[in-house]
């Protein structure tokens, strides 16, 4: 998508190489938004074709402006502008949101559905609940700057809280849901790390193909009694967030 006010190569062939020219063309679009963070570029094809050069040509471009950062590629899929990542601490108090307000980005948690579960072998270890319970399952996708990054399947023990999901529908929050409840402090217990393959919902909320790699993130949440309130199953998108484990 060129500039009206771009000057063509062969304008200013003589001054550098090609490749060159061209990496300057796509990096200024980048900077002025014209290809905004996620955005696949035009095929080396179409580009070539912009710019009236081989596609070698226009490869030599894009990995240069992978090599300082700017873009990703993908095997069979394209050349993608790189995201912004979000460095999110990993410690007994964190919270996305905290960190997101600290580096001046906009996040939102969504809602995307809601179910009552009966509790299976490894969730029931977690929640310390028997097989026979049930738990609240709530799906959420977390968007910044209007980008999806992750989608999480969090499961809150029933009946402690029942009818939770109200209350996130209607304040966006987990803290002032369990605020409701009489929660008023809690902690992270526990964090497990593990990569998976992307579900096809999953691949359909965040706009990712399903051999997409993911990071799960599996988190385990208690009250000030050390009380499992919460399990969060989140699926990261290893593209947009960066983990960062605090050992202090």
């Amino acid at each position: 998508m060129p500039s009206a006010n771009d000057e063509t190569l062969q304008q200013r062939r003589g001054v550098t190489s090609r490749w060159r020219l061209i990496e300057r063309v796509i990096e200024q679009e980048i900077r002025a938004g014209t290809w905004r963070p996620g955005a696949r570029l035009p095929a080396e094809l179409e580009l070539a074709a912009r710019f009236e050069v081989h596609r070698k040509t226009i490869r030599h471009a894009l990995s240069s402006l992978r090599e300082r950062n700017l873009l990703r590629i993908e095997q069979g899929r394209g050349a993608f502008v790189k995201e912004r990542l979000v460095r999110h601490h990993i410690d007994p108090t964190s919270r996305l949101s905290t960190a997101l307000r600290d580096i001046h980005r906009i996040g939102e948690r969504r809602v995307l559905g809601f179910s009552r579960v009966r509790v299976e072998r490894d969730l029931g270890r977690d929640l310390r609940l028997d097989r026979n319970h049930f738990a609240r399952k709530v799906d959420t996708i977390t968007m910044v700057d209007g980008l999806a990054i992750a989608v999480a399947s969090s499961y809150f023990p029933l009946p402690r809280f029942e009818r939770i999901e109200q209350i996130i529908v209607e304040t966006g929050s987990f803290t002032q849901a369990w605020r409701r409840f009489g929660v008023t402090t809690y902690k992270r217990h526990e964090t497990r790390i593990s990569a998976i393959a992307l579900s096809k919902a999953d691949s359909a909320s965040l706009g990712l193909p399903q051999r997409q790699p993911m990071i799960l993130v599996t988190n385990v949440n208690v009250d000030a009694a050390g009380v499992p309130i919460v399990l969060s199953r989140v699926r990261v998108a290893p593209q947009h967030m960066d983990l960062v484990f605090n050992f202090d």
